[in-house]
């Protein structure tokens, strides 16, 4: 017995209707309409689990009440009765939706088995119903803590570039603005090149920190008021391998380690540590490569004024394919990103 289960009998022929109701009433909830249009309207009101439904009535016929029903409400169970003459449609009714049929005249485990199998396919339906929406919510609960998770990575990835921009003003206050003004100058070459955004915002990054590795080097070298000597160069040669090991021991700063590892590298081959050239050098250290050169010119140093953007201009041309990529080069000199 299971009083919980709603069942609507809908037939315009008291008879009939009485009948199934009382066929029923003992083991379910069960309500009666004496017409289509009155069945839908209790329907809008209270969900019922099945419906036992008349093909032949006035007003709204079954087929087309079933049709609504369906749409309306597409988990509840649909029986519908019919007489013999009307069996073919009784059959086609079952393609749009209907659950079974009874035959008029019907006995009472007829109607019971019929209905018991109608609740049977409902109560799996709603069962696997249930099982999906908590699924969906489980996998929503999962897609928020990735997402929160994500927020939290990347608060911690941008408050340690921060606190290791910071390390690096503590020890040479230029580098700090330098390192800046490449990161942004590096961006907006690498959106011209058509780099996708992630990559765009990775290698702004990795500029900020691309001169991580001066923390290692002697203050003395690092704010000489002059050029410095062989010794003290070879010294400072030593700064992208000491950035790569501190950078090393943060797994979400990985990205920014070829930055940090080629930014000295040149197009032909004669830069350092390893003197790789071309297209052997990462997409992102050619582009840091430039965009630090053009900061460094267009900044003033002891030893020299700041050169103006002409001259900068004329450096570039005259370095493109040896020291620079020269498609890197190029998007400069055709004024697609604005310098400083």
């Amino acid at each position: 017995m299971n009083n919980s289960e709603r069942i609507l009998v809908i037939d315009d022929e008291l008879a009939p209707r009485e009948s199934i109701r009382m066929v029923l009433k003992d083991k379910y909830a069960v309500s009666t309409a004496s017409g289509a249009l009155e069945g839908l309207s209790m329907m809008s009101e209270n969900s019922v689990d099945l419906v036992v439904m008349d093909i032949k009535m006035p007003k709204m016929d079954g087929i087309t009440a079933l049709q609504e029903i369906k749409k309306k409400h597409p988990d509840t169970e649909v029986i519908l009765l019919t007489a013999y003459a009307s069996l073919e449609t009784a059959r086609d009714a079952i393609r749009f939706g209907a659950f079974d049929y009874l035959l008029k005249p019907f006995d009472k485990d007829d109607i019971l088995m019929v209905v018991e199998k109608g609740l049977t396919k409902r109560r799996s339906s709603t069962g696997l119903k249930m099982e999906r929406d908590i699924l969906l919510d489980r996998a929503s609960y999962l897609e928020k803590q990735i997402s929160e998770a994500r927020t939290n990575i990347m608060m911690c990835y941008e408050g340690t570039v921060n606190a290791l921009i910071l390390t690096i003003d503590a020890k040479d206050h230029y580098t700090y603005n330098h390192s800046n003004r490449v990161a942004k100058l590096s961006s907006a070459m690498a959106e011209v090149l058509g780099s996708p955004e992630k990559t765009i915002k990775e290698i702004e990054h990795a500029a900020c920190i691309h001169d991580i590795g001066k923390i290692g080097i002697d203050e003395n070298i690092l704010k000489k008021n002059g050029r410095l000597t062989s010794d003290e160069y070879m010294e400072m040669k030593k700064h992208p391998a000491i950035g790569v090991r501190i950078v090393q021991s943060v797994p979400f700063l990985e990205d920014a380690i070829p930055v940090i590892q080629y930014h000295h590298e040149r197009y032909d081959g004669k830069g350092y540590p390893e003197g790789i050239k071309g297209d052997k050098i990462p997409l992102a250290a050619r582009i840091v490569n430039v965009a630090d050169a053009i900061d460094a010119m267009m900044c003033a140093r002891p030893y020299r004024a700041a050169l103006t953007v002409d001259n900068v201009m004329s450096e570039l041309t005259n370095n493109a394919g040896t020291q620079f990529d020269p498609a890197i080069v190029e998007i400069i000199l055709n004024g697609r990103v604005t310098l400083f």
